[in-house]
């Protein structure tokens, strides 16, 4: 049985085929020319010119630009906040590390530094009194004061004449070298003075008493007492002896016009003690 060739009408036809043939579309009708046309109505006359195309409208957002970005961004001003970009890595080799003994000294003089700044801010201790250390002459025993230091030149009992005062301070300090140093420190220009002064003065009184003249009774006695060498003597010598017994603080409660007997007789007595010491206890009788 003779078979058609592939492709011609009179081919069998399978029911595949079939279908496919049922489902395509129809043909479409073959447009007329369209490259005909065009050409002919060109050679017809001038094509009529193209309307304006209409602007944009103005309210159609416009796609930002990716590739701009980065340029404004980089652009901008940093903020208050902004903080700078780190700079790149530099590119090669990385810098030589510093030996271990070097970055030990380094923090060891960090260290240091940051302890002297914290003691000096911190205000400093009230320091504690020290005890005061007792100098050479203070540690020393007290010897006895010299004759040097106890005369006051401007003392108000010495006589006003120069000849009179340089006369009694070599007295005093011939006299003071013969005092006991345990009586050095009470014998002073005063106590010798009332040691001369005194007996003056009970001498003058006694004298005065024997006259009659030291209470005198009527004008006439006055002027004798007055005009008598004792009562002068009496006068120069009363009130410098005041002045004197002032300075002695075991004799300035006696007075001179009360207890001069007194007062004579002990400045007497503790002259001779300050020269001689305490006489030696009397031996009792078997």
């Amino acid at each position: 049985m003779a078979t058609s060739p592939p492709g011609s009408a009179s081919a069998p036809k399978s029911d595949g085929m079939q279908d496919l043939e049922v489902r395509s579309p129809a043909p479409l009708a073959r447009s007329p020319d369209l490259v005909g046309q065009v050409l002919a109505h060109a050679k017809s006359g001038p094509a009529p010119p193209s309307k304006p195309q209409a602007p944009a409208s103005r309210s159609a957002p416009v796609p930002p630009r990716t590739t701009a970005l980065p340029e404004i961004e980089a652009r901008k001003p940093p903020g208050p906040q902004a903080k700078p970009a780190a700079p790149p890595p530099l590119k090669g080799p990385a810098p030589a590390r510093p030996p271990a003994y070097v970055t030990a000294v380094t923090a060891a003089a960090a260290n240091a530094f940051v302890a002297r700044a914290a003691v000096a801010a911190k205000p400093a201790p009230a320091a504690a009194p020290t005890p005061a250390t007792p100098s050479a002459a203070a540690a020393a025993p007290a010897g006895p004061p010299s004759a040097a230091s106890l005369i006051d030149t401007s003392a108000p009992w010495l006589p006003d004449e120069p000849e009179r005062k340089t006369a009694f301070l070599q007295v005093f300090r011939y006299w003071h070298g013969q005092v006991r140093p345990e009586y050095a420190h009470k014998a002073k220009p005063s106590f010798l003075f009332l040691v001369t002064a005194l007996p003056v003065m009970v001498k003058a009184r006694d004298t005065l008493v024997a006259l009659d003249l030291w209470e005198p009774h009527g004008e006439q006695s006055r002027q004798k007492r007055d005009q008598h060498s004792s009562w002068k003597k009496y006068c120069e010598f009363m009130p410098r002896a005041q002045q004197a017994l002032l300075e002695l603080d075991d004799y300035r409660h006696l007075s001179l016009l009360t207890a001069l007997d007194d007062l004579n007789g002990r400045i007497i007595k503790a002259e001779k003690r300050f020269r001689e010491g305490l006489p030696p206890p009397a031996k009792g009788r078997r």
